[in-house]
């Protein structure tokens, strides 16, 4: 699941770090995998909060996309073909004091800011994301979007 968290018509977005692959200092939106039986609105609390360091109001889906990678099998060359099913939400925040200080080992986050929507498309933002961001400002503009209160 990725969050799609604004203030003051700023996006919420993060850097992955230069030893992120496949994405290397790309820009993506908080958010992540599921913990085996974990609650939907929690696993996505949980990421937001290890991520970007805080609480936010989870929303109702915004948008549901997918796309193909391949990864290799424990850095073996055995390639691993894996279809990702991503939920956009959009979410509000409860706070805005933003910290990566309860990232776990495997977040590889460099940067965590709050970009003018009006800037977003000027960074390089992960591919797999780039149309659905582009929906989310256009409809950010025209008010269509709902944050949870």
């Amino acid at each position: 699941q990725k969050a799609f968290i604004v203030k003051n018509d700023m996006l919420l977005m993060i850097r992955k770090s230069k030893h992120e692959k496949p994405n290397p200092l790309r820009w993506d939106l908080p958010g992540g995998r599921m913990d085996f039986g974990e609650e939907i609105d929690n696993s996505l609390k949980r990421e937001i909060f290890e991520e970007v360091g805080i609480n936010a109001h989870v929303g109702k889906p915004y948008y549901l996309k997918q796309w193909y990678v391949t990864r290799h099998v424990n850095g073996t060359n055995e390639p691993l073909e894996m279809q990702i099913v991503c939920v956009f939400r959009a979410c509000s925040a409860m706070e805005t004091q933003l910290t990566n200080e309860n990232s776990t080992e495997t977040e590889q986050i460099e940067l965590i800011e709050w970009i003018p929507i009006d800037n977003i498309l000027e960074l390089d933002i992960m591919p797999a994301l780039v149309d659905v961001i582009k929906e989310f400002i256009q409809d950010f503009k025209n008010k269509k979007i709902d944050f949870p209160e």
